[in-house]
């Protein structure tokens, strides 16, 4: 198993002690996944940064930090960036009432975290997210998508690459290789709006039918989506 950088995880303990008012080593450790030596290596790495860190002594004895003490910016991951553009940009579509006001400025502050040759591509992923009416017809069937199947989806998504899948319908299971251009929303059900090409056409695949999943290296350049839907005819009606 890859090892977890040190950066990401002093972020967690800085998180798992911002969330509750005590904890023991031995419960962070839990959390972590590590051993209660790599925790207490982990808050005196905090308490040189000047975390106020404040602990009783003994076995058991609380951790915590000073209520209403700031913990620091916010380090996140591209990754982390990426997800948190595409909840935006999701929010967006939808025209949230909560977030209209601080939506554009919060999306160009992020953006502003890429690299400057990052920037274009990132600032277009808001209109590679599509909104549907409700998925009546659905909602019996829909299930959450399968974990194992959410990062490389989101990862060849996000860097335009294309997708080896193995999708299930009417019982039927294919394996193709498809190019992921859009992310649907039909509450309560997510699709993608693909290139198939073991079909050679646009298709759009439910993504709670898709069993596996793995990114290849092939790129694509998004196509128009008005010109993918046009092909599909009136999908909503189907959905």
């Amino acid at each position: 198993m890859k090892r977890e950088p040190v950066t990401d995880r002093l972020d967690r303990v800085l998180g798992l002690l911002a969330s509750r008012p005590s904890w023991t080593a031995p419960e962070l450790a839990e959390e972590l996944r590590v051993c209660v030596r790599t925790v207490r290596r982990d808050l005196s790495r905090l308490s040189a940064r000047g975390v106020p860190i404040e602990s009783d002594a003994g076995r058991g004895g609380g951790i915590r930090v000073p209520p209403r003490t700031g913990l620091g910016r916010v380090q996140l991951s591209a990754q982390e960036l990426l997800d948190l553009l595409l909840a935006l940009a999701l929010a967006e579509r939808l025209e949230s009432p909560l977030l209209l006001s601080t939506l554009k400025s919060l999306r160009q502050k992020l953006a502003a975290s890429f690299p400057p040759e990052e920037r274009a591509r990132v600032g277009k992923l808001r209109r590679r997210i599509l909104v549907g009416p409700t998925s009546r017809n659905v909602t019996a069937t829909w299930k959450p998508p399968r974990a194992a199947v959410l990062r490389p989806l989101q990862e060849s998504f996000f860097e335009q690459h294309a997708l080896e899948l193995t999708y299930r319908s009417n019982d039927v299971r294919t394996v193709r290789i498809v190019e992921p251009h859009y992310l649907l929303l039909s509450w309560p059900a997510w699709y993608l709006l693909v290139w198939d090409h073991l079909r050679g056409a646009v298709r759009m695949l439910r993504v709670d039918r898709i069993e596996s999943a793995s990114v290849q290296a092939a790129t694509f350049q998004v196509r128009d989506s008005k010109s993918m839907l046009a092909t599909l005819g009136d999908i909503f009606a189907a959905l």
